[in-house]
């Protein structure tokens, strides 16, 4: 054997250990490579993040006819964003090509149709090539582009079935041997638990990552995990973390040259600084640190930065470029709609609004990735608000609203939770037991629950003069019993808990338990003057179904509905002092949903009418007024 030969044999040694630094090492100063060797080298460049070094020896080898060689150039090819270029070649070589070559050839090709917005084409190449693998029998083959095909589905929304391909490519790969593919697939499959809110599914999945990490050297595969833990912080409430992860990506994409990672690392960091308020640097970083300037989220995530600017003109031609675009993925797609629908509203363009936000939202209810967009709703909350007093919107943001507050209160449970119960008072009582609703069929069962949320460590008396007052003695004692006997059935022994003497028990609900209480939620909206939460919230007045003649229910309620009010008549008079009349007649009609008997608010309702409001409707609005001051 020559000497050659053996140190080329040694570099593929370590090159399927993942040891692509030691590959490096070996065949950097040999002269005279064979195609082969270019191959090794160049393929070592590439998954240690080399992209510049990679280049040379792939093409090299691709032209000497090495056909791996060739197949490894296009994938460089795509890896840089060249999708044309990309194209055009594996156009060229792919019918030159058999076995397995043939195969990754079409997996590859189908990648870049993908990426350049060829959805069913991209997914039918890859699939011909899983079919081919299957055939082969090859169980590391087959997970690998069981992997691709996942993160095809993962960028098109399909979670459910990234997820399941995920985990299915994750069997197959071994973790010794090239270790970066089950690396991609652990990450993918994070990706997708993110997405659905499974914050400690992916918490999970992300240390595996961390421990399949020491098995390599690879570059691009830790700029892949170090992305999924910035969206991971992101959502999930550590801004600190999330913006250390990103200018640590930003040193490293910079040298690395990979078109995806620097293109998302260039937008996450745009967006987090015009968040801030630094929008020359979020604009300046945007343009230096993304490859392509025309690439569709590079445009989307500027008319963001123009939005907040206020340049809503520029701003909404941006928005609209990026979406008219086939290669904006969904999650992009349903961002740009929101903030295009933002920028229409405060441009003066109602109807184009109210278009882009009903398709936003027809798209969010859809999706099974709403978590996502949580910062956007929550950013967007004067768009969410207006969407609320739209007769026409507000059933779809009410949903959209209550989903999200599911996803986020689940997230909010701490992990030491026994029992996670979510209870709602507003509009009807109902009590869910780890998200599945629980029928209590005694009234003074949910109202017992609240109180207690509310009022730990409770004495007996107590709670029978505040919540039963209408029985006395014997009955109410039977009663109580009753109650704490269906709460514990029903909900668990450890919901209700006991503390002092027997002779004069406290009651409280069990240390273990958390409850999600709907009216803590209110009242917090309220603290913050966060309108639009404060209406999805309330669906109607607290425990509207209760006969119990307790003070304390009704006194709660009529504190609930007299805040709202409130908060609706101060939002209202800002309205009218900002010459915002439309959304002045708007918060009006919702403030006579709470009560439609209100004179003042009447008058008030006719006087904005007669500024903004159809004919029709101020004919209508005026009968209202007079049938009430009869």
């Amino acid at each position: 054997m020559t000497t050659e030969a053996r140190t080329i044999n040694e570099a593929l040694a370590a090159f399927e250990h993942g040891q692509y630094k030691t590959v490096i090492t070996l065949l950097t100063d040999q002269t005279d490579l064979s195609p082969e060797g270019l191959r090794v080298l160049g393929n070592a460049y590439v998954f240690s993040g080399h992209f510049e070094q990679a280049e040379e020896p792939l093409e090299r080898s691709s032209r000497a006819g090495d056909e791996e060689g060739m197949v490894e150039y296009g994938n460089f090819l795509r890896l840089t964003g060249r999708l044309a270029e990309a194209s055009s070649h594996f156009m060229e070589i792919t019918p030159k090509l058999s076995g397995e070559l043939f195969l990754r050839a079409q997996r590859w090709w189908g990648t870049v149709d993908f990426l350049a917005g060829r959805t069913e084409m991209g997914l039918q190449r890859c699939e011909i090539a899983w079919h081919g693998y299957m055939a082969l029998g090859d169980d590391e083959l087959i997970g690998r582009v069981t992997q691709t095909i996942a993160q095809m589905h993962l960028t098109a929304g399909d979670l459910n079935r990234a997820g399941q391909l995920y985990q299915e490519a994750i069997r197959r790969l071994p973790l010794t041997d090239q270790p970066i593919f089950r690396i991609s697939a652990l990450g993918g499959l994070a990706e997708v638990q993110i997405s659905l809110g499974e914050v400690k599914e992916a918490r999970k999945t992300l240390d595996a990552t961390q421990e399949a990490l020491q098995f390599t050297d690879s570059l691009k595969s830790h700029v892949h995990i170090l992305s999924v833990e910035a969206e991971y912080y992101r959502l999930f409430g550590d801004q600190e973390k999330y913006t250390k992860i990103l200018h640590e990506l930003q040193s490293v994409v910079e040298d690395l040259q990979d078109f995806e990672s620097s293109t998302w690392t260039a937008a996450s960091l745009a967006d987090l600084y015009s968040l801030r308020g630094d929008h020359s640097l979020a604009m300046e970083t945007l343009y230096e640190l993304a490859p392509e300037g025309h690439h569709p989220l590079v445009i989307a995530t500027r008319g963001m930065l123009l939005r907040r600017r206020r340049l809503y003109g520029a701003a909404i031609e941006a928005l609209q470029e990026a979406l008219d675009s086939p290669r904006l993925e969904s999650r992009a797609q349903l961002r740009s709609l929101l903030h295009l629908a933002d920028a229409q509203a405060k441009n003066g363009d109602t109807e184009g609004a109210g278009t882009s936000l009903k398709l936003a939202m027809e798209g969010l209810l859809a999706a099974r990735d709403l978590i996502l967009y949580s910062p956007d709703i929550a950013e967007l909350s004067d768009l969410a608000q207006h969407a609320l007093l739209e007769p026409d919107l507000s059933p779809y943001m009410e949903v959209l609203l209550g989903k999200l507050a599911a996803l986020m209160g689940r997230n909010s449970v701490p992990d030491n939770t026994a029992l996670h119960l979510r209870i709602q008072t507003l509009g009807r009582a109902a009590v869910f037991k780890d998200g599945e609703e629980i029928k209590l069929s005694l009234q003074g069962s949910v109202l017992t629950l609240v109180y207690l949320a509310l009022n730990p460590s409770s004495t007996r008396k107590e709670l029978e003069a505040t919540l039963y007052p209408d029985r006395e003695g014997k009955t109410a004692g039977d009663y109580f019993r009753a109650v704490f006997r269906e709460l514990r059935v029903k909900l668990g022994q450890e919901v209700l808990w006991m503390d002092g003497s027997p002779k004069s028990p406290h009651y409280r609900l069990g240390p273990g338990v958390h409850v999600d209480l709907d009216t803590e939620h209110l009242r917090e909206a309220l603290r913050n003057g966060d309108t639009a939460r404060a209406l999805s919230l309330y669906r109607g007045p607290f425990l509207p179904d209760s006969k119990m003649e307790s003070d304390w229910v009704d006194d709660t309620r009529e504190e609930l509905r007299r805040s709202l009010s409130a908060e609706l008549r101060s939002k209202l008079q800002k309205a009218r002092d900002d010459g915002d009349l439309r959304r002045a007649l708007l918060l009006a009609n919702q403030s006579l949903k709470l009560d439609p008997g209100d004179l003042d608010m009447l008058e008030i309702r006719v006087a904005v009418a007669h500024l903004v409001a159809s004919p029709q409707d101020l004919a209508r609005y005026v009968v209202e007024l007079q049938r009430q001051m009869s």
